[in-house]
């Protein structure tokens, strides 16, 4: 696989064809497994974000060296987190000025635009805690964004399982405190 990425990030396509059929599984149960965190109303499905976030990451014009599967996964946790930021600053954006249609229950729609400012909430508190303790927040993207298991995160960034639970509950409860309205 890591020669794989190689070829596909240095452009060539049949190597990008053959990488997408090996990792698709993988990213598209990351996917599912955060949209499935998301609101019921959600408009972006798995299959979109993979997509997206695939070519962000080996789609024609993009310059990503990857060191090794590992790597590569954890940037796709990363892509993941973008697609999902911007189309929740997206939809804030259409609310404020585009248009507006009736709904019959009123609570989805306040609960999806909490939804959307909780997401971008943790976006803003995650980037400050990158600047603190960088390996926390890998771990929070791969573990909440990513949906890998301890186990799985401990050998994408290769620390111990005990330094993964040690870190993550560090950072939740860093996250908690820089969440709380001031």
């Amino acid at each position: 696989m890591t020669v794989l990425l190689q070829r596909a990030s240095g452009g060539d396509d049949s190597a990008r064809s053959r990488l997408l059929q090996e990792v698709y599984g993988q990213l598209h149960g990351m996917a599912e497994n955060k949209l499935r965190r998301e609101n019921t109303g959600h408009s972006m499905q798995a299959t979109m974000l993979v997509h997206d976030a695939y070519m962000q990451l080996i789609g024609p014009g993009q310059d990503v060296a990857f060191n090794d599967r590992n790597h590569f996964y954890v940037l796709a946790a990363n892509a993941m987190r973008r697609l999902l930021v911007d189309h929740a600053r997206k939809r804030r954006a259409a609310k404020r000025g585009g248009p507006h249609w009736k709904r019959s229950a009123g609570d989805v729609e306040e609960l999806a635009d909490k939804q959307d400012s909780d997401l971008l909430s943790l976006h803003t508190a995650l980037k400050r805690l990158q600047e603190v303790d960088e390996r926390q927040a890998s771990i929070v993207e791969l573990r909440h964004f990513g949906g890998y298991t301890v186990e799985e995160t401990a050998e994408l960034i290769g620390v111990s399982e005990r330094t993964v639970k040690a870190d993550f509950a560090a950072a939740k409860a860093w996250l908690f405190r820089e969440l709380q309205p001031q």
